[in-house]
């Protein structure tokens, strides 16, 4: 973008207002001489983008207008001109009519006026010279008392020009003055200055009407505490020994806490008890824990029930197994076997190498042997026999695979297939119907018929589609205009 300088010159006298028609970019000078009120002397810019030509706005950016408001020694008040400081931040004499020294944005007190002596109706808005305060003041304190008061006697005062103020001491108490000082001192008393009292002994103590210590003495206390138990009497030094009381490891334990002044000690039987000898129940044994061991070699019960699962009935689904966890070794490992009921299948099965998760079970389904048995259905892997109805063969997920050892399965009955069949290996029939066309992706056309002399042509996976006849001697197979193939007995080029 070229660049451009332009710059317009005023002559005209009337300098009342900006120029109204310079351009964007464009300098304006108008070299009338300048007041405050006029606009000569300035340097005026256009600027903002252009309607028909003009600038839509007029800036003054200089002139001979300003820089003569600053032609004068720094630190000199001159007329109608600028203030500049000199290097000291000074400037000789300053005229205003109101000065407030705030913040910027504050608001602080304006003062308008100074003052020599305090008249009778001071304002905020005054200032008083040095010698105007000391006379103030000389005048005041020459005509000022003293008010004071004590605890009792009532209200006093003292002429600070004339009388003289005395703090007398009382019972204990003397006073001293000395330079601008007077110093407060509690008088001594007979008692001797040291510590009263000590591990055996409690300090005593006479107080005056004052309040002071006039007779300082120590009594001794008991220390020493006897203690008997059953069997067996001690004493406890109340400085040097602990009391303690101590239970039997697993059968009895003590606990000390302290609340406030009171320190107790709590007897009971521990969380874990630990009997040494036999135990007898003669009533009903409850026991409310997460995990009930017994460590016997034999284990009698006359109840010929075991109840597995809580001892009232339960009222939800809690999805854990119920049944019997045993532990072996096989000879080569440590194993956890499970037999009993899968909550999950809703089934009875046994686990040689089980894997315990909170009471749910899981791992390979063990061997077993039976005798004969009678069965309502069998569930073999996925297979299942008789379970979906009678007399059928079904699996719960999944196909099922007849294969046989010796690769051939003999079927003797009629097969009704309601289904699709699949065949991998070689079929073979004396002959073989089909209700539907057998699709393309399985090596067929896809339809049952085609049009007579017509040629078939491929459609992707879909079935195949086949050309109308021709009639016409000498038809030739062409390409249409959507590229599927038709006869014709024309021949076009095109066109370009």
């Amino acid at each position: 973008m070229a660049k451009l300088t332009r710059i317009k010159i005023l002559t005209t006298g009337s300098t009342t207002s900006a120029p109204s028609n310079i351009k964007t970019g464009e300098l304006a000078y108008s070299y009338v001489a300048g007041t405050q009120s006029n606009n000569g002397d300035r340097l005026y810019i256009g600027t903002g983008t252009e309607n028909s030509g003009v600038a839509p706005s007029v800036d003054i950016i200089g002139g001979k207008y300003f820089t003569s408001l600053l032609d004068h020694a720094a630190g000199t008040t001159t007329v109608n001109s600028a203030l500049i400081v000199d290097s000291n931040k000074h400037i000789d004499v300053l005229n205003v009519g109101t000065l407030a020294l705030e913040s910027s944005g504050g608001s602080g007190q304006e003062v308008t006026s100074i003052v020599t002596s305090m008249g009778g109706s001071p304002t905020d808005a005054q200032l008083i010279s040095a010698q105007g305060v000391k006379e103030y003041v000389d005048a005041q304190v020459t005509a000022q008392d003293l008010d004071f008061q004590g605890d009792s006697g009532g209200a006093l005062s003292i002429d600070l020009d004339s009388e003289t103020l005395t703090i007398a001491g009382d019972t204990g108490i003397s006073t001293v003055g000395s330079g601008n000082t007077i110093s407060i001192d509690l008088d001594d008393t007979a008692v001797t200055p040291g510590s009263y009292g000590s591990t055996t002994a409690i300090p005593t103590f006479t107080v005056d009407q004052q309040g002071r210590l006039t007779a300082a003495s120590t009594v001794n206390v008991a220390t020493a505490l006897t203690v008997d138990g059953d069997s067996g009497s001690e004493d406890v030094s109340l400085l040097t020994d602990d009391l303690q009381i101590l239970g039997t490891s697993n059968e009895i334990e003590v606990a000390v806490s302290k609340v406030s002044t009171d320190v107790k000690a709590t007897i009971g039987l521990p969380n874990n008890v630990t009997i040494g000898n036999n135990l007898n129940v003669t009533g009903n044994l409850t026991v409310n824990g997460t995990t009930t061991t017994v460590n016997s070699t034999t284990v009698t019960i006359d109840d010929p029930i075991f109840t597995l699962g809580g001892d009232s009935a339960p009222g939800s689904d809690d999805n854990k197994d119920r049944g019997l966890e045993f532990r072996y070794h096989n000879g080569s490992a440590a194993k956890l076997g499970f037999f009993g009921f899968d909550d999950s299948a809703n089934t009875f099965t046994f686990i040689p190498d089980a894997t315990n998760n909170t009471e749910v079970f899981s791992g390979s389904a063990g061997n077993v042997v039976f005798g004969e048995g009678t069965f309502t259905g069998i569930a073999s892997g996925n297979i299942k026999v008789g379970q979906t109805g009678d007399n059928e063969i079904d699996t719960s997920s999944g196909n099922l695979t007849i294969d046989s050892a010796g690769g051939t399965v003999t079927i003797d009955d009629d097969v009704d297939i309601t289904g699709g069949l699949d065949v991998t290996g070689a079929l073979t029939a004396a002959s073989l119907t089909l209700t539907t066309d057998l699709a393309v992706a399985h090596g067929g056309t896809g339809v049952s018929s085609f049009t007579d002399n017509g040629v078939l042509f491929g459609d992707g996976s879909n079935a195949l589609d086949v050309t109308a006849a021709s009639s016409a001697d000498g038809s030739l197979l062409q390409a249409d205009s959507g590229g599927q193939p038709a006869f014709s007995n024309i021949i076009d080029g095109g066109t370009y």
